[in-house]
Order: structure tokens, then C-alpha cells, then sequence
């Protein structure tokens, strides 16, 4: 199987923008890898939510929204899957979200993060929701699992993930790390991480090109196989890498 992690380029609250990115690397992708897979919140930002319940909710989309089908529809026309970040408004609560659709435009998970990192929880009440535990999916005869971010950072998470024997696990991720840290020195203790967590883990982070941001993602992906690093995409920039596992 040939999957394409993508450090794609996100602006902050430009859902139109974000999406019309997905789908070009979609697009780009087809008839080279099978699945193509985006970080954390990459549809909307992760930096877009003003822990404001109201206005969150205008900026958070359901399941159902056009944005997202018109990412199933490119599935289907582009014979690939997908998988994506998003916040995500499901009844009254808002949650961290990453969808995958198959190459037939069906959604065939949606992983909400278990970890409360992604909020301002000081702020934040009950509608700001997380998910209890990481699940498998099986998609063309291999099993999945997912875990966004600091959820396999958090105490009894990554020993949850090793029992659950995924054959690959998907690490999606926003880290604002320096990009020259990053390369040099943080992807190290996260090789050493991925390896608590399963044999092969596929960790991919947004590239965040808004202006004025401090801090913000830099780019970068990385195919971890039994803590090693096997493949990879340097932080600094957006980009592309096809890895076949």
C-alpha cells in the first residue's frame, strides 16, 4: 500500500482556501498512492477556535457540511482516499476530528482526540468535547488506528495503542516546533515515542503560512518503523512524501 503524507499549506479560518489544498493534493496524488493523509485541523486551523461557544460554532462543520463532500467526491473521481483534520460540530459539541473517506467517497472513520490539549480547557465548558478511546479500521486488508498529536503523548495512551496491534497507526499532528529544532533534535524523542506506540506509525504536521503568527506549524512528515526514522519530509516547508508500507 502506498500512502502520501501531505505537509500542506493551511490558513487560519479559510475553510475555502484549506479545502480547495486538499483537494489539489488529491488530485496530485491519484494514481500514485492509495491514501493520502493531512494533519491536525488542517480544513479549518488550529488556531481558528475563539473559545467562544457561538462563534465556534459557526467556524466548527459537521460531517455533513459541502466542504467535507466535496472532499468524498474527489475521492470518488480521483479513485483515492483521504484522510483530514477538522474541527468538527457534532449535535451540541464541538470536538478535534480526523475523518477518512475511501476512494468510493464513503466515511469510513471518524476519530475524535482523546487528549485535551488542543483546547484552552481553562476557558472552555462541556460543549468542548473529547473521545475516550482509539479505534481500529480496516481499509484494503490492513488495520488502522489513529491518535492526534499529544494524544500519544498522554499517561496509558500509548500502552492503549500497542494492545490494539494496528498494522499502521496514523499520528497526525499540529506541532509549532522550530523547524532547524525540529530537524536536528525533536523528531528523535518522537521516533522514540512512536516506537512505545506500535511498529509503524506515519506522522504528518500542517504547514502553517499565516503572517503574524509566533507560533505556528512547520511542515514536515515522518514514516517511523520500530522507532526508527525510515523516511521523512523536513519541517520547513510544505511538501509531499509517498511511502509504501
Amino acid at each position: 500500500m502506498k500512502i502520501a503524507l501531505a505537509s500542506a499549506p493551511v490558513m487560519e479560518k479559510a475553510i475555502g482556501q484549506n479545502v480547495r489544498v486538499i483537494l489539489q493534493n488529491m488530485e496530485q496524488c491519484r494514481g500514485k498512492a492509495d491514501l493520502v493523509v493531512f494533519g491536525e485541523s488542517v480544513l479549518q486551523g488550529f488556531n481558528s477556535l475563539s473559545w467562544e461557544y457561538e462563534t465556534d460554532c459557526r467556524m466548527a462543520v459537521p460531517r455533513t457540511d459541502e466542504t467535507i463532500m466535496q472532499v468524498r467526491r474527489s475521492a470518488v473521481e480521483n479513485r483515492i482516499a483521504v484522510s483530514f483534520g477538522y474541527l468538527e460540530k457534532d449535535g451540541e459539541s464541538i470536538f478535534s476530528s480526523q475523518i477518512v473517506i475511501d476512494e468510493m467517497g464513503e466515511v469510513i472513520h471518524n476519530f475524535h482526540r482523546v487528549s485535551i490539549g488542543w483546547k484552552d480547557y481553562c476557558r472552555t465548558d462541556e460543549h468542548y468535547r473529547e473521545g475516550e478511546h482509539f479505534q481500529v479500521f480496516s481499509y484494503k486488508g490492513k488495520q488502522f488506528a489513529i491518535g492526534l498529536c499529544g494524544d500519544l503523548w498522554t499517561d496509558g495512551r500509548p500502552e492503549e495503542m500497542r494492545r490494539l496491534k494496528a498494522d499502521i497507526i496514523l499520528w497526525p499532528v499540529w506541532c509549532d516546533y522550530d523547524a532547524e529544532e525540529w530537524n536536528k533534535k525533536i523528531k528523535y524523542e518522537y521516533a522514540r515515542q512512536a516506537a512505545l506506540c506500535g511498529k509503524t506509525v506515519l506522522l504528518v504536521n500542517p504547514f502553517d503560512v499565516c503572517d503574524g503568527m509566533i507560533e505556528h506549524a512547520a511542515g514536515g512528515a515522518i514514516y517511523f518503523k520500530e522507532g526508527s526514522i525510515a523516511a521523512e519530509n523536513p519541517a520547513g516547508d510544505s511538501g509531499i512524501i509517498i511511502i509504501e508500507v
